[in-house]
């Protein structure tokens, strides 16, 4: 019977009985109720939650325990402003039990008064203020100690009774244990997202006097894993080693067969540090947070100062004139220098022992995951500092802190100071190569200076060598030494190590004092490395550079320089956002480079360069050692280069208490006695594991009426699904 239908529906079309129906009906709310939740859910958390861009005090480790800050998951508390010592003690003693998040000045924040807060059971975390609120600057402030890293510099083996306090106003707090959260904002400008949602919520919360309802809230997140000390906290993966790559460099030809590092020529070497710190640690560029750590005066005017003497001397190098010197001069640049000067110990053990490659390949391998390396166990990249003769090292010269910012009364007559560790024949020499007074060269409408360059030491006193990379050195040999700096016996940076040595003060006095120290340094190297006393016009510092520098490295990198040694960091910048200045700390160790060293390795491959070959738009377009700079822009806006052969290397900085296990593929603490710094990870997945959530918190009495409703609705609820059953039952007549 084709083309007949029987006149019972098919099963498909069936009319439901009446469970059925019950069922259907029941399971249809179901989805539409599961379909709606899961539509709300990502906008109910942004009604609810607001987020603040912040960064965190860090969780670290060292030999023997930890330091730093701890968040529990699910931390909350109630903000709660306080703006001096009057509000905290009113604060501990009128403000009910619960807990709050103290939102405060870095002014308040002292170990006095944390102790206070801790001991008061109401505290559930802090959030430091460094811009946004109207806050002044204090006065002073770092949370270095006394004498930075003395207990793993030349006179640790000294009591540290007898360590001079080159930084006074140290108050230690960055070695202090806080198992609470401690996070930082700072409106600087270009941040992406605002402050001021805080800021309002925080004032709403005062003028309710905290008991007015609803009030706000904020939740922390900023979990790490680490516990126990650097040993077992490396061995279970929940850390890594605290580091960067250092960078050294030289016009002393290294890559051919004709290699002069090794002729048994004395060896100067210049040198400065790349990295700073501060106690809220941040993530630079791409982090989408600002840069707390910038280091403008400690390291930033000595690093800059270092770079122009290259400078300077290039000048005499790139001539036709220029022939091969009595002395080799080396330029080293140390990374993780703030952890246990981790870079130039870790630089100077490496070209003082015998080096005895286990495996080669050409494979990236776990245990050194790097392309082309030429040697796999132990993992470098390349060898060329094993060409470096450390016996033949005759003088060190070091930039700390030069550029006398913000000292009092910088003009007329700025003085540097010459420190060294021993007063004796050879120090003396060294330092009467720089000794006098110069006229500082005119910048900009710079004031008119005329620089001394005097000893440290005097009347009998000599405080000797101030933290510095320098120590490595001498550790190994007695060389002599002098280290450059703008203060006698006391840091005159007050906010050493700290997120207020920013670059919001130089100016063009200090960019000149800067200008006439490489200068002098220039040339007195020239002098010395020549064996001539007549040096070259050429041999000149460049102020227009040591300003741009300055520019780049403390308030924003999209500069001409960039532009001109890698736009592609420009392109980035721009693709990114702020914040526009990179970190200077140095974050942990993974083989490879942050945007500082990578920058000052480009800087010395340009300055040493021997050939610029064929045009280029990206390095792997130029022949190896050679890199892609000199970047001009087109007409049609394309950034061209040339394939650059100069001469600068990386070099690995991390402490010398860690060494990688090359079986395990782990790194392990070999040394506690050396340092042994390192970062905890993070436990969340969140942007770098910091976040920090805005939201409201309703009276106890709302809560118990929103509960109150919630079962009265429960009831109801239960009441209509049975008298629903018992209608479907009448209705379909169901047994």
């Amino acid at each position: 019977m084709h083309g007949r239908t029987s006149g019972r529906r098919p099963a498909k079309f069936r009319l439901l009985d009446g469970r059925s129906l019950l069922a259907a009906l029941v399971l249809a709310l179901t989805l539409v109720g599961t379909c709606s939740v899961a539509a709300q859910n990502a906008h109910l958390a942004d009604a609810m939650y607001q987020g603040v861009p912040v960064s965190s005090c860090l969780r670290l480790l060292h030999a023997s325990g930890t330091v730093g800050c701890q968040t529990k998951k699910g931390t909350t508390g109630i903000l709660y402003q306080i703006n001096n010592n009057n509000d905290l003690d009113a604060f501990i003693k009128d403000a009910p039990s619960r807990d709050y998040a103290i939102v405060m000045p870095y002014l308040v924040f002292t170990p006095s008064n944390v102790a206070k807060l801790r001991n008061s059971k109401k505290m559930a975390g802090i959030i430091l203020v460094k811009d946004g609120f109207g806050y002044p600057d204090p006065a002073t402030w770092s949370s270095d100690s006394t004498c930075p890293n003395c207990q793993f510099g030349l006179y640790s083996n000294q009591p540290p009774s007898s360590w001079h306090q080159w930084n006074p106003d140290g108050n230690s707090l960055s070695f202090q244990d806080f198992d609470f959260p401690i996070f930082g904002i700072s409106q600087d400008g270009s941040n992406l997202r605002s402050i001021t949602p805080l800021k309002e919520a925080v004032e709403a919360n005062a003028r309710g006097g905290y008991v007015s309802y609803p009030l706000y809230a904020v939740e922390f997140d900023a979990f790490m894993w680490a516990a126990g000390n650097s040993a077992v906290c490396l061995q279970r993966g929940w850390c890594d080693p605290i580091g960067g790559l250092s960078v050294w460099s030289t016009f002393s030809k290294v890559l051919d067969s004709n290699n002069t590092l090794n002729d048994n020529k004395p060896l100067i070497v210049v040198s400065a540090k790349i990295d700073s710190k501060s106690f809220i640690s941040d993530f630079g560029i791409g982090s989408k947070l600002p840069t707390m750590a910038i280091g403008a005066r400690s390291p930033k005017t000595g690093l800059v100062t270092a770079l122009a003497t290259a400078d300077a001397l290039s000048q005499y190098f790139k001539s036709p004139e220029a022939v091969p010197l009595a002395k080799h001069i080396l330029f080293t640049f140390f990374d993780a220098e703030t952890w246990g000067f981790a870079g130039s110990q870790r630089f100077v053990q490496d070209i003082t022992r015998p080096l005895v490659c286990k495996e080669r390949g050409e494979t990236a391998t776990p245990s050194c995951p790097l392309a082309l390396a030429n040697c796999t166990n132990p993992c470098f990249y390349d060898l060329d500092f094993t060409s470096i003769q450390f016996n033949n090292i005759e003088s060190i010269i070091e930039f700390d802190s030069v550029g006398g910012i913000d000292v009092p009364n910088l003009p007329p007559n700025p003085t540097i100071f010459m420190h060294v560790d021993e007063v004796n024949p050879q120090t003396t020499a060294l330092m009467n190569m720089f000794a006098g007074t110069t006229a500082a060269p005119g910048f900009n409408g710079s004031s008119p200076l005329n620089v001394n360059t005097v000893p440290a030491a005097g009347d009998g006193v000599n405080f000797r060598l101030p933290p510095s990379s320098a120590m490595a050195f001498l550790a190994k040999k007695n060389i002599p030494a002098v280290v450059f700096g703008d203060f006698r016996d006391r840091y005159s940076n007050r906010y050493y190590n700290s997120e207020f040595d920013d670059g919001s003060l130089w100016d063009a006095d200090n960019v000149a004092l800067m200008c006439a120290l490489a200068n002098k340094t220039a040339r007195s190297v020239f002098a010395s490395a020549s064996g001539n006393t007549t040096v070259p016009l050429i041999v000149s510092a460049n102020c227009t550079l040591v300003a741009e520098l300055m520019n780049c490295f403390t308030r924003n990198l999209t500069c001409s320089l960039v532009a001109e040694l890698y736009p592609q960091l420009i392109d980035t910048l721009e693709v990114l956002g702020p914040p526009l200045t990179d970190t200077a700390y140095s974050g942990t160790f993974n083989y490879d480079t942050n945007v500082m060293p990578f920058l000052i390795n480009r800087i010395m491959t340009n300055l040493t360069a021997t050939e610029r070959t064929s045009p280029c738009i990206r390095d792997d377009q130029c022949p190896t050692d050679y890199a892609c700079m000199s970047y001009s822009k087109l007409a049609n806006g394309t950034s061209v280069g040339k394939c650059t052969q100069g001469f600068a290397r990386f070099h690995w900085a991390y402490g010398t208490g860690i060494e990688k296990n090359y079986q395990k593929a782990v790194f392990e603490v070999v040394d506690p006695t050396k340092p042994s710094w390192t970062q905890s990870k993070f436990g969340t997945a969140a942007t770098n594991g910091i976040r920090m959530r805005l939201f409201k918190v309703a009276s106890t009495n709302y809560e118990a009426l929103q509960l109150g409703i919630g079962c009265i609705l429960t009831v109801l609820g239960i009441a209509t699904t049975i008298l629903s059953q018992r209608y479907f039952r009448k209705r379909f007549k169901m047994e």
